[in-house]
């Protein structure tokens, strides 16, 4: 049975769990017999957690072994002084993270310049000449057209101007591909927004040999208002 002198040891034990099972079956069987001082370890259990968030040296801060007249603050009295210990350190902890968090950004945003650059490198600008289309059924768009055989197929680049109100009022616009036994695929759509369009391109796996024509057409409409004829 614990004595009067190493109680305090006891429940200190208790509560972290570094009491032998016998010494366990003992501890409880006193507790049981003193319910008053069962319900003052009770308050000392949410002292565990708190020491928990307190670095040693500050948890041993807490611990005055100068003598003094005052008498020593029960366990229970001191869970403030601990909960105000461990929030102090739960703040530095958090403003710590955060700042390593904004470190390791920044070092990654360097380091994801660098690779982007030198690893990754952005290809060159593709130059392309654009040749003027023929002009279809109805007046109201010019465009030009630049064809581009490739390994994988074939690159359009295009630009149009909308000379008449009526081409920036429609839906949208199609480009529209024909291959040389009457297949047709829409490779490209988009939406007029002022007076033209330029800088488009689109690509499309039909190799350039077996395209007939290209055509730019109202969206949803057999029309062609430019075309350009493959030789």
């Amino acid at each position: 049975m614990p004595s009067d002198q190493n109680l305090s040891e006891w429940d200190a034990a208790y509560l972290l769990g570094a009491l032998t099972p016998e010494e366990l079956e003992e501890y409880e069987r006193f507790r049981a017999a003193e319910p008053a001082d069962g319900a003052e370890q009770a308050k000392l259990a949410g002292a565990v957690g708190l020491l928990d968030l307190l670095s040693p040296d500050e948890a041993l801060a807490l611990l005055d072994e100068t003598p003094t007249a005052q008498p020593r603050e029960s366990g229970a009295s001191l869970l403030p002084t601990l909960a105000a210990a461990a929030e102090k350190r739960r703040l530095r902890s958090r403003r710590a993270i955060v700042a390593g968090m904004l470190a390791s950004a920044a070092a990654f945003l360097v380091i994801g310049g660098v690779i982007g650059y030198t690893a990754i490198p952005q290809p060159e600008p593709v130059r392309t000449e654009l040749q003027a289309m023929a002009p279809g059924q109805r007046e109201g768009l010019t465009a030009s057209l630049a064809v581009s055989g490739e390994p994988w197929g074939t690159r359009l680049d295009w630009e149009c101007r909308y000379t008449k109100p009526w081409a920036t009022d429609v839906a949208g616009y199609d480009l529209v591909v024909i291959t040389r036994d009457g297949a047709e695929a829409t490779v490209a759509s988009w939406r007029p927004a002022g007076e033209e369009a330029t800088g488009m391109a689109a690509s499309t796996l039909i190799p350039t040999t077996d395209i007939r024509a290209v055509e730019i057409r109202e969206a949803g409409t057999p029309m062609p208002l430019a075309t350009t004829t493959l030789a």
